[in-house]
């Protein structure tokens, strides 16, 4: 950079600096800078001219605690490293001191490369020094990398993708604030994907300089060169016993171009117990390692950079954080849409396809939130008009009830509030919302697969469904597995000797474990039971006391909003004992693979949140309502409490304050502990963990004469890391929200509403999250949401009997339209309230419960049918409970009949790809199988390469690229025996491109002709 903008002045043994005319170009070039490898390059006159972006960082401490082994396999492992072609730079906090391996700091080393200059003549003397490794892979290390790993990459641009929009993104492109700046974020390009291979190199390398600008160093996006480095990272072998004999055999043998390319074959076919950078972390040979971020100057506005630096410059990728930072991660862009594609770019498919599920899922609450609050609108106007409601709170509001929960007797009209509440959401809408979501709900999962094979179909992962190329048994191995497991087997299908656990012995483990699951269920289970003995206590102990008038009459409400409350406090305080001790059993069953592993971690942790936040729910809405009795009958006892029951209303309006306390709870709690928490631990990093590599960042910063003194590699230590949970709790925090939203729907309508609200917010503190406060992970290709689908559909499939078992027996619903039609003379509901009302004689009920009443009545009343104390059986239940139950029944199977068939429809109606992709994917699959005969071809007459190479460019001179993948065989059959040079029309006929379906088909009949003519015979395929 120049410093002809850069003035500044140096205050003597302060080391203070004022800096005049600095412009935000000036910034960001030097952020950019700091992004690439400093050292002059060890190679070829080209490869020193290139830029060498830094890829990996590796963390170590120099110190005390850094032992002689730890040294020896540190050497080892970047001995290997350099062996198959990566670039090492070490740099220092303190000094700056870069060297390959460096056993010590020199203290006197006062200039570094980089222009940093010590001011003092010592520096401060700490216990250990943080040492960077900073680790570039060269753009054909890379290309032999994804080789390795089978990673596709693009052979021909596709110009008529079909790529169908979304219902939702309709509406969306309507709206003009919620657009993404186009300026910024370009439209993604389409491009036909095949497994590299270096025998079809030439198919590729048309693409190398022009994919994403003019080039190599930008071929490979960001999440795919931190995917592909991480892969060699995980394999390379740090073995000190075997390494001196690999080196002298791999340097008696060939140039160097082959010894590196032998090494690699080496690392990712070989076997070794002692291999992985994983493993060297857990021994603390390393203390941390990570892709590095792009650099984020907050103060910086995109107005102040011209645009064409942003999207044509050669410090492009520069801008990939900041882009973000300015349009995705702002509260301020909580209206606009999210450039998918970019973040895919950046982050990864896994990051990537978790925004696409929480986009989705935001667009389908749009339905039931504007239904919730239909019912809920409807309800505030219809409950002036209910007749029940008006009966409780005005016309038999002096009617004596029997007591309960030692509560003594008291007025129906003290009920009026919760009769009110239940109304709300208990009323004829509510049948017909419950009916609807809980269809939306069932067919949520076949939308969710739709949206989802359209994102598989963009980025080419249909092969990963199965578990990556349909052989999950080729991942690399944990370093637990590596570490702890000893016993080995030949692998049926690789053939080469692995590690293997005994079944007997894993399913002992995992039965061990889930016991201890089982454990902590009852632990959760046995806490409910105690947040309902406070509720029964409280009551008891309100109505026993003289306490005012207000609170006696008021203390069902009291009980229940102070029960939610404290069983919200139980829940996040489980939540976070259980989380440790769900890591602690999944380390303890050694899995395998990472897959393996976050699988277990996701049952054990779901199950227990299941039980933790909807079992104090469940009790509400199904067991409760069935603790009635007469007044005189305790058949039901917890001690000597009687067990607690419905006010007369119901238990609707008590599992409505329970949903809305956990649900709106949990949510405000989660995000204000999401914002916060992470500040904090970034805070506390600095000060206490890393205090020491901390003050020496400040020390060199004080100390240096150059104004820019930020090293991006320092600025992402400090950040919190990227665990294999990061991802698991965003999406916890969401399937847990979904259960409220779908499974009690009937109770809550407005729970969409809230969902919806905090959603939009959520998307906001993840990406502000992601690209400030965490550090950047390392890119995994997913094709799917992994076990969360699986998890999601059982939710589903449960939400159809929970909202019927609510409509049918929580709700009062069935037993009004059994009165309607078979009691009430005009079909109405007049006189309802006495329908559901049963007599009790007050004369045997205990002195203790009447002493204080002032009443003359002879009866009390109580909910429930039963009959009166005059018959010649008191108090059995009656023929209207039988004919109710037998109603409740009938409404419970009509309705989930109903839902699984609208289940079924749904899901013949709705395919998976439409008829254009389903094209598409066989022009691809048909494109590289060709390309595939074709290197058969050339492997027998290498000298047609060059031919058709030269061919493509002097018929395509600006596109360096093909226009088809079975063009290279019509100039083969040409090139072998030409009738006549073709002319320039039948050229362009010959290799114009289908604009049709039945054209395409036509096209691929000739190739397929042309394959299997003499012509190509004769050359020897067969």
């Amino acid at each position: 950079m120049s410093n002809k903008s850069v003035s500044s002045s140096v205050s003597g043994g302060g080391g203070c600096r004022t800096l005049l005319r600095l412009r935000p170009v000036d910034w960001l070039e030097e952020a950019d800078r700091q992004l690439y490898l400093t050292a002059p390059s060890t190679g070829t006159a080209t490869d020193c001219r290139q830029r060498r972006r830094i890829d990996f960082v590796l963390v170590y401490s120099l110190g005390v605690r850094d032992s002689a082994l730890n040294k020896q396999r540190r050497q080892a492992f970047q001995c290997k490293l350099e062996s198959v072609g990566f670039e090492i730079e070490e740099q220092d906090i303190v000094g700056a001191l870069e060297s390959k391996h460096d056993n010590g700091v020199d203290e006197n080393n006062q200039v570094t490369a980089n222009g940093l200059f010590n001011r003092r003549p010592s520096q401060p003397k700490q216990q250990s020094v943080k040492r960077f490794v900073r680790l570039h892979a060269p753009f054909e290390l890379l290309l032999e990398l994804a080789e390795k790993t089978r990673m596709k990459l693009p052979i021909e641009e596709n110009r008529t993708p079909c790529v169908p929009k979304r219902p939702f993104d309709f509406f969306m492109s309507w709206i003009p604030f919620t657009q993404i700046d186009r300026t910024m974020f370009s439209h993604e390009q389409h491009y036909f994907l095949a497994e590299y291979d270096k025998t079809l190199r030439y198919r590729f390398e048309p693409l190398f300089d022009t994919l994403r600008g003019n080039s190599r160093d930008m071929y490979f996006t960001p999440a795919q060169r931190s995917r592909l480095v991480y892969d060699c990272l995980l394999r390379t072998p740090f073995d000190l016993t075997t390494e001196n004999e690999e080196q002298q055999i791999l340097h008696g043998t060939g140039d160097a171009k082959e010894r590196r390319v032998l090494e690699l074959e080496k690392i990712f076919t070989g076997f070794s117990t002692s291999s992985g950078i994983e493993l060297l972390l857990r021994d603390q040979v390393y203390d941390d390692c990570y892709p590095l971020h792009a650099p984020l100057l907050k103060n910086i506005e995109p107005h102040m950079i011209p645009s064409w630096i942003m999207t044509k410059g050669e410090h492009r990728n520069t801008f990939d954080r900041m882009k973000l930072w300015w349009h995705w991660s702002r509260i301020s862009n909580v209206f606009k849409d999210q450039p998918i594609n970019h973040i895919k770019d950046y982050f990864g498919e896994h990051v990537a396809l978790y925004f696409c599920w929480l986009r989705w899922y935001i667009q389908m609450l749009l339905l039931p939130c504007l239904l919730g609050l239909s019912v809920f609108f409807y309800g505030l106007w219809a409950v002036k008009h209910d007749v029940p409601t008006n009966d409780i709170c005005h016309n038999l509001a002096d009617t004596v009830m029997c007591p309960r929960s030692h509560r003594q007797l008291w007025r129906l009209g003290e009920d009026c509030v919760y009769a009110k509440m239940a109304f709300l959401f208990d009323n004829k809408a509510t049948v017909a919302y419950a009916a609807i979501v809980t269809v939306w709900s069932a067919l949520f999962l076949p939308a969710w697969d739709v949206a989802e094979y359209q994102f598989q179909y963009e980025w080419d992962t249909f092969d990963l469904i199965d578990g990556g190329y349909g052989v999950s048994g080729l991942e690399e191995p944990r370093p637990d597995f590596k570490r702890k497991v000893r016993t080995t087997r030949i692998n049926p299908i690789t053939g080469i000797v692995e590690q293997y656990m005994p079944a007997r012995e894993r399913f002992a483990k995992t039965v061990s474990s889930f016991s201890i699951v089982a454990m902590m269920i009852c632990l959760v289970l046995s806490f409910v039971f105690g947040v309902v003995l406070y509720r029964v206590s409280i009551k008891a102990a309100i109505s026993s006391t003289r306490t005012p008038e207000f609170v006696r009459r008021y203390s069902p409400h009291v009980a229940s909003i102070t029960g939610a409350i404290i069983n919200l406090i139980v829940i996040i305080a489980l939540s976070s004992l259980y989380e440790r001790l769900a890591i602690w059993l999944t380390d303890y069953e050694i899995h395998r693979t990472e897959k393996d592993y976050e699988n277990a971690l996701t049952l054990k942790m779901f199950l227990f949140q299941f039980v933790n936040f909807y079992a104090s729910i469940f009790y509400i809405a199904f067991i409760k309502p069935w603790f009635t009795n007469p007044p005189g009958v305790e058949n039901y006892k917890i001690g000597k409490y009687k067990t607690e029951e419905c006010e007369a209303s119901g238990c609707l309006a008590e599992l409505s304050i329970q949903l809305l306390v956990i649900l709106v709870g949990k949510q405000v709690i989660n995000n204000l502990f999401e914002i916060g928490m992470v500040k904090f631990w970034t805070f506390f990093r600095k000060i206490l963990i890393h205090r020491n590599a901390f003050k020496q960042m400040r020390y060199r910063r004080h100390h240096t004469l150059h104004w820019y003194s930020k090293r991006p590699q320092e600025e992402d230590f400090m950040l919190e890391r990227w665990t294999t949970t990061t991802l698991f709790y965003e999406y916890l925090e969401l399937i847990i929200q979904y259960g409220f939203v779908t499974m009690f729907l009937v109770a809550f309508p407005l729970a969409p509403l809230c969902a919806f609200l905090n959603n939009i917010v959520e998307i906001r503190i993840d990406a502000n999250k992601f690209v400030s406060d965490v550090r950047r992970p390392v890119a995994k290709k997913v094709a799917d949401i992994g076990i969360w689908r699986l998890i999601i559909a059982a939710i589903s499939k449960l939400a159809i009997l929970t909202n019927g078992l609510l409509i049918a027996l929580t709700s009062d619903f069935v037993p009004r339209l059994v009165y309607q039609y078979s009691r009430s003379q005009n079909r109405t509901l007049i006189n309802y309230v006495n329908f559901t009302l049963s007599a009790y004689e007050i004369n045997r009920l205990a002195s203790s419960l009447i002493q204080e009443s002032n009443t003359t009545s002879t009866y009390c009343f109580f909910k429930d049918h039963r009959t009166p104390p005059w018959d010649s059986k008191p108090y059995q239940t009656n023929h209207d409970y039988y004919v109710i139950m037998v109603a409740r029944l009938a409404f419970l199977i009509v309705f989930e009949h109903v839902v699984f068939v609208c289940l079924k429809m749904g899901e013949v109606l709705m395919p998976l790809l439409s008829k254009n992709v389903k094209q598409q994917i066989a022009r691809k699959n048909f494109m590289v199988q060709t390309m595939h005969w074709g290197a058969r071809l050339y492997e027998k007459n290498p000298e047609l390469i060059e031919r058709d190479m030269q061919r493509i460019v002097d018929l395509n001179p600006q596109r360096r690229q093909s226009n088809g993948g079975y063009e290279l065989i019509y100039d083969v059959r040409r090139t072998i025996r030409p009738p006549h040079p073709p002319s320039r029309t039948e050229l362009q006929d010959e290799y114009r491109r289908p604009v049709s379906f039945k054209e395409m088909k036509a096209d691929l009949a000739r190739a397929l002709h042309t394959i299997i003519s003499e012509d190509i015979i004769d050359l020897g395929i067969r």
